[in-house]
């Protein structure tokens, strides 16, 4: 009877148990672990280095159903025959959030660019430009290939969501997992 009793509670538990997400827990996640440094291109020929460090989360801001991302970087642009440039590239990114059961972990697909502001705003050559688009591609993918906020294992709750096969939701500014 004990054990019927037990079952029926963690049961009654589980089907009911949702743990929210918040911005600020987002945003802590993704500043431990989103400081990166990459070169793009051919060195010799056309390169940029990239270093990018800056990233502001947004939950249900820009649509009900997405979330946005704003991203800082700074990049070199070597190219064969000019000065070094050196650029700043301002990019907001929107997506929609989704749980990977498998990875216990909420991604990002269906990327869009929402706006995009470099510094200085003027560039010297086409293949700057191809340089920057490479970088903001970059960008992006390393937005979609990470996840964005991981359950924690050592949480009972978040423990038991990621078990079984919860529902992602925005509700309030915060990513809703829920049974």
């Amino acid at each position: 009877m004990k054990k019927l009793v037990a079952l029926l509670i963690t049961f009654a538990l589980s089907s009911c148990a949702s743990y929210s997400v918040t911005e600020a827990e987002i945003q802590d996640y993704l500043d431990s672990r989103a400081a990166f440094e990459r070169t793009v291109g051919i060195k010799g020929l056309a390169y940029a280095n990239v270093k990018f460090s800056d990233i502001k989360v947004g939950i249900g801001r820009v649509a009900d159903d997405r979330v946005s991302l704003d991203a800082k970087s700074q990049a070199k642009l070597m190219i064969s025959g000019q000065r070094q440039q050196e650029v700043a590239i301002d990019v907001s990114f929107s997506a929609v959030p989704y749980y990977d059961q498998d990875e216990g972990a909420i991604f990002l697909n269906d990327l869009e660019v929402e706006s995009l502001e470099l510094t200085p705003d003027e560039l010297t050559s086409f293949a700057s430009k191809q340089l920057l688009s490479s970088v903001v591609e970059m960008v992006g993918q390393l937005i979609l290939t990470q996840p964005v906020y991981r359950l924690d294992e050592e949480d009972t709750k978040q423990s038991m969501l990621k078990t079984a096969k919860p529902e992602l939701l925005i509700k309030n500014h915060s990513l809703v997992v829920q049974m």
